[in-house]
């Protein structure tokens, strides 16, 4: 199971994750049409590296072609990490919608999990350094080979694994809290949604460490919900390819807590309670848990906190919490559409 705890969290983590390893199994690409890369000769210059990482790319990402390696190509290693990943995480057995909305789920996982954010870097650019042409952290071996990336290389990497599934994909640029920022726009279902990659990779500190988890709040959602949601909205300019509303993933998704599966889905303070109340009973500690809250005569609520009392109530159910709610600390992050992740620690 891949974890979604990062930093030196060790303790269970409760999380919608679906991506369990696997023996190999084919991937998409396997199928598709061969184009032999051309042959190398000699060192590359960094432009050079750059520019044949690019032609990897376009490649699979534009041609929907399956590249061929002549021996030590300097990009082979790119290709074939992103093929392990592939054939050990994406399930045969997943059709139709289902395998979309699965394969995405499992890319967006795996991304956050591999992926340390380069903040120095980020801080760099927009401090107006903009001499990052040969750089990878905008690219796919980045993420690939280096495990280090901004926006830019998650998003294109993210453009590169569902390209060698065969699920349109699209880099997307705006800004995210008035920074520029990108991410991506994936068809399921035969519409366009947006996932965010880079917001859903979750980064505090607690007692002095730093931590990372996996959320899901901004994963398959409409422009709508992209563009009201406050205090982080998103801007871009886009006029093609929006789905109408968001995508239904929390429904079908459960819990289980102490041999009990409980809804995502959270409808009132009843249930909000039954679920902190069975992770107070449980031994040891528990990292973080996803819910989507949806009482009856909430609204805006991608324009506020509008459950911060009920969160509050709910808390207090946990004995000797790790967190508590006081003068304006918060134990939890929201996400559009009444999302929280919640942070536990007894």
């Amino acid at each position: 199971m891949l974890c979604g705890c990062g930093g030196d969290i060790t303790s269970p983590d409760i999380a919608p994750h679906i991506v369990a390893a696997t023996a190999e199994q084919a991937v998409a690409i396997d199928s598709f049409e061969q184009f032999q890369m051309p042959t190398v000769s000699g060192e590359l210059t960094p432009a050079q590296y750059r520019e044949r990482v690019q032609l990897l790319y376009d490649t699979v990402v534009y041609d929907g072609k399956k590249p061929v390696f002549a021996d030590n190509d300097p990009v082979q290693p790119i290709y074939d990490e992103a093929h392990k990943f592939l054939s050990t995480y994406i399930h045969d057995d997943w059709q139709g919608v289902e395998r979309e909305v699965n394969t995405v789920h499992a890319v967006h996982d795996w991304l956050i999990s591999k992926t340390d954010y380069d903040f120095k870097l980020y801080q760099s650019y927009l401090g107006g350094n903009t001499d990052y042409a040969d750089n990878p952290a905008f690219f796919i071996d980045g993420v690939l080979l280096n495990g280090k990336a901004v926006c830019d290389g998650l998003a294109r990497t993210f453009n590169f694994l569902c390209a060698m599934e065969g699920i349109q994909s699209m880099r997307v640029t705006g800004s995210f809290s008035s920074a520029p920022h990108a991410w991506n726009k994936v068809k399921v279902d035969g519409q366009w949604y947006n996932v965010d990659v880079t917001a859903d990779a979750v980064h505090y500190e607690v007692g002095g460490k730093s931590y990372k988890q996996i959320a899901h709040g901004f994963m398959l959602i409409c422009d709508d919900t992209l563009n009201s949601f406050n205090p982080n909205g998103h801007d871009f300019v886009q006029t093609q390819f929006t789905a109408p509303a968001d995508f239904d993933y929390y429904s079908d998704n459960t819990v289980n807590i102490g041999g009990k599966n409980y809804s995502r889905v959270v409808k009132n303070q009843a249930e909000l309670d039954a679920l902190f109340s069975a992770i107070s009973d449980q031994k040891g500690s528990i990292g973080k848990i996803e819910l989507k809250l949806d009482f009856a005569g909430k609204a805006q609520v991608n324009s506020a906190d509008m459950y911060v009392t009920e969160i509050g109530k709910a808390y207090k159910n946990v004995d000797n919490a790790g967190f508590n709610i006081s003068g304006g600390a918060i134990p939890y992050f929201r996400f559009p559409n009444g999302v929280y992740l919640f942070l536990i620690y007894k």
